[in-house]
């Protein structure tokens, strides 16, 4: 069993989570507040909906191929159960998202009330799903991680998070993340950063965030 002297510094993943949460406990709201056959609103919600969903699409990719392959093999029996509940959460996720992109995909033509409904009734599905798994992850996984991952090979794990987001994407989703996070975190996830993200993103991303949330939700500071 491998472990490590100091516990490694898992807290950027809670900063990650607590934007999870957020935003997509903020979507069904959005949703319905877009009036009947608005379909100009209803692309702009439906966008950022995409976004949320491609974000925690690639949120789990990542755990699949650094986290659980890497701290199952380190774990007693009895514990590297957990891990495959992790990934059957995983699972059940995106095949509520499926339900959602369908939903997503009907509401954007029509802007319908029937199929705004739909969207939102699914969302909250999908809500409740990733709430359950981040919480257990949270309550479980992370206390492991902290013992019998090293600081590099956690690093990676949130390396491959930033690096494998669109160049365009990045100040966006970096903005979201920031919102509201204890800033030493931030710098924490910043540090192995390539230079110009880590000295540009602390600057820019909340500037590009402030932007994005104004046209989504009449506020910079939702």
């Amino acid at each position: 069993m491998t472990t490590t002297p100091t516990p490694t510094d898992t807290r950027d993943m809670l900063v990650v989570h607590a934007s999870i949460r957020r935003q997509f406990g903020e979507a069904p709201g959005l949703v319905r507040g877009v009036a009947d056959g608005d379909t100009a609103r209803a692309a702009v919600v439906a966008d950022h909906l995409q976004l949320l969903g491609d974000l925690v699409h690639h949120h789990h990719t990542g755990e699949d191929r650094l986290l659980w392959p890497v701290l199952q093999p380190r774990l007693p029996a009895e514990v590297a159960a957990t891990v495959e509940r992790m990934e059957a959460q995983h699972e059940g996720i995106a095949e509520q998202q499926g339900a959602v992109s369908a939903a997503l995909a009907a509401w954007r033509s029509t802007g319908g009330p029937d199929e705004r409904e739909a969207l939102a009734t699914a969302f909250e599905a999908l809500t409740g799903r990733i709430t359950e798994h981040l919480a257990a992850e949270e309550e479980h996984i992370l206390p492991l991680a902290a013992v019998h991952m090293t600081p590099a090979e956690w690093a990676r794990l949130g390396e491959a998070g930033i690096g494998g987001l669109p160049k365009s994407q990045l100040p966006l989703v970096f903005g979201m993340v920031m919102y509201r996070a204890d800033p030493e975190v931030i710098r924490g996830m910043l540090a192995h950063a390539p230079l110009l993200p880590r000295l540009l993103l602390p600057f820019l991303a909340p500037r590009v965030y402030a932007r994005y949330a104004t046209r989504l939700f009449g506020t910079a500071t939702p």
